[in-house]
C-alpha cells in the first residue's frame, strides 16, 4: 500500500471512530477487489472505500470512485457477507474523502457520503 493510501485509511478511521462506528477489519482483499474499512455501528456493517488527496489540483477524491471501482467494491462486499452469514447488520457502502494539504494529518478536510453507491 502506498504511503499516502495508509495515512488516508488512519485518518478516515479515526474519523470513523469518533462517530461511533467500531472496526471489523481493515485492507479486506478478496478475488478481484479489496474494501479499505469495514466497520460498523448498531444498524449498519459499513464498507469504507477511502480516497485521499494531497493537493486539489488533481480534482476531488470523490471522482476517482468510478464504475468498475464500484463494481468491485460492491462484489467484494458481496463476499464479505457471503463469507459472515450471521451478521445481521444491514449493509451500506460509504466513501471517505480527504483532502491533506502536504499529506500530513494536521488541517485535513474530510467529507463522508453515506451510502455513496
Amino acid at each position: 500500500m502506498r504511503k499516502e493510501g495508509s495515512r488516508g485509511e488512519q485518518i478516515a478511521l479515526q474519523y470513523l471512530i469518533n462517530k461511533g462506528y467500531k472496526l471489523l477489519t481493515s485492507n479486506f482483499t478478496a478475488p478481484g477487489g479489496e474494501i479499505d474499512l469495514i466497520v460498523y455501528d448498531d444498524r449498519f456493517v459499513v464498507f469504507v472505500e477511502v480516497r485521499m488527496r494531497s493537493k486539489p489540483d488533481y480534482g476531488h477524491p470523490l471522482e476517482t470512485v468510478m464504475p468498475g471501482k464500484q463494481r468491485k467494491i460492491r462484489r467484494t462486499a458481496e463476499l464479505w457477507m457471503a463469507d459472515n452469514p450471521r451478521t445481521t447488520l444491514q449493509p451500506r457502502i460509504d466513501v471517505v474523502a480527504i483532502i491533506a494539504p502536504g499529506g500530513g494529518f494536521e488541517s485535513v478536510s474530510i467529507e463522508h457520503i453515506e451510502n455513496a453507491f
